[in-house]
């Protein structure tokens, strides 16, 4: 799974979405525009985005339902923009799994703070917290150490940096450009195969058995995730 653009506007009228689109990218963001709600699922298995603008009103299947089916497989933001503006679909559209709800029309320069609060916000869930503990691991940033199992783990500052990122975000997968984007430290310079040695290095200092893993999970075609503890 490779990132192909920022922003993925599904969206079924044509002028709409390409005037959206113009002024997304003059705003320094790239935008891909999928008319068919039924070819998203497919994109999705294949190109990693950092937010969905979500219509509701779609031929083939409600904009609703693709929300709710997307959200069961990724943990992308999702703004819904939708005529529709009564309480009741606005709360539907959250319960399906939406960050936020936007109704049509709308000022772009709302929307551009909305899709801003939306990247914010999984920027700081990746590093929002100090510290970390559950009944295996205890994880202090601010000394960067984690003990694994009440002994210290002898990490480098990249190990340290990649299985913090993981702990703080269980169960969420991430592609191997997310890892070098998100760990500090780390860069593009690094190298996709270095993601995969640390991994490694990880796997063998956890006793974790890739073939029957109890950490880390191998994601065919996209990255890794950390296994939710028991």
């Amino acid at each position: 799974m490779k990132e192909k653009t920022d922003i993925l506007i599904v969206e079924d009228d044509i002028d709409l979405s390409e005037m959206l689109a113009s002024y997304l990218i003059s705003s320094q963001y790239s935008v891909e525009i999928i008319h068919d709600p039924l070819k998203v699922l497919a994109q999705l298995e294949k190109y990693i985005y950092k937010i969905i603008l979500l219509d509701l009103t779609l031929p083939k299947m409600d904009g609703l339902a693709l929300c709710e089916l997307i959200r069961k497989k990724h943990s992308i933001p999702i703004i819904i923009m939708s005529a529709r503006d009564n309480v009741s679909d606005k709360v539907l559209g959250l319960e399906k799994g939406a960050d936020d709800y936007i109704a049509k029309p709308f000022d772009t320069r709302e929307l551009i703070a909305r899709i801003q609060v939306q990247l914010r916000r999984v920027s700081s869930a990746i590093d929002a917290s100090e510290s970390f503990e559950d009944h295996e691991f205890k994880c202090n940033k601010t000394t960067m150490k984690i003990h694994f199992k009440g002994k210290p783990l002898d990490l480098t500052v990249a190990e340290f940096g990649v299985l913090k990122l993981f702990l703080m975000n269980r169960g969420i997968v991430f592609s191997r450009e997310q890892i070098l984007d998100n760990v500090e430290g780390m860069n593009w310079n690094s190298g996709d195969r270095s993601i995969d040695v640390i991994i490694s290095r990880l796997r063998t200092k956890l006793g974790d058995n890739p073939k029957n893993p109890t950490y880390f999970e191998s994601v065919r075609g996209i990255g890794y995730r950390m296994m939710q503890s028991e």
